[in-house]
């Protein structure tokens, strides 16, 4: 189902963009999209969800015993229609999550999709307007997941050092990023599509040093499906 959304989201984006008389000058933003553009690119990344709980956790040194603590606490950044958020809930039983995203629109559409979820795992979920570039929190979160292409640049800068703040001594960030493109095509494709999104090309290399910069150490890289993204964590 995860897949046949994203595909969905792919196409109706395509078609949006086709036939679209929007002002090309708008701002770079989600938010040109429809409800159910935004609803089916959120529910795609319930499988991201369940891959990070099942396949990159377990991988990372402590972390499944930290999760496994009644407290522990995950930071869902951009969480859309918190499909991601429901599918770690869901997968790790002790934890709370938290997603956050700047968009009132697609917030909206999480709550009626955490109202249709089962009681038990959508209680542990609290949804907040927030800005990452502009977070203040301290010692607050044991996972953060980060998909760095639905970031501007600007916003990845400002807001690398301030996730390196709110993690807990040997907590995790997960940074979700591009792998470098076969064809430069496709390289252009997906450039262009991400600026379109107020997003970024987020080239797994490059974010590496940005991440080192922040002050984060080298952490194992997990390759998702071909052309997906590759998890990196630090």
């Amino acid at each position: 189902r995860s897949a046949a959304a994203a595909a969905l989201s792919a196409l109706q984006q395509a078609l949006d963009i086709a036939t679209s008389e929007q002002d090309a000058d708008a701002e770079p933003s989600w938010s040109r999209h429809d409800d159910q553009v935004l609803l089916n690119q959120g529910r795609a990344s319930a499988m991201t969800g369940r891959a990070l709980a099942t396949k990159v956790v377990p991988e990372l040194p402590g972390l499944s015993e930290r999760l496994a603590q009644p407290g522990s606490q995950v930071l869902d950044v951009g969480t859309g229609v918190a499909a991601l958020a429901l599918a770690l809930a869901e997968q790790l039983p002790a934890t709370t999550v938290t997603g956050i995203d700047v968009l009132p629109r697609v917030l909206e559409l999480a709550r009626t999709e955490l109202a249709a979820a089962d009681l038990d795992v959508a209680s542990r979920i609290t949804l907040r307007m927030q800005d990452v570039a502009v977070l203040t929190e301290t010692n607050t979160s044991d996972l953060i997941w980060l998909p760095v292409p639905f970031l501007s640049d600007e916003a990845l800068t400002s807001a690398l050092p301030r996730l390196h703040d709110a993690l807990r001594p040997g907590g995790w960030l997960i940074a979700g990023t591009n792998p470098a493109f076969p064809t430069v095509l496709r390289q252009a494709v997906a450039a262009w599509t991400a600026n379109l999104n107020g997003g970024n090309f987020g080239l797994t290399d490059t974010v590496a040093e940005e991440l080192r910069s922040a002050g984060f150490s080298d952490g194992p890289r997990f390759p998702t499906v071909p052309g997906g993204p590759i998890r990196w964590s630090s």
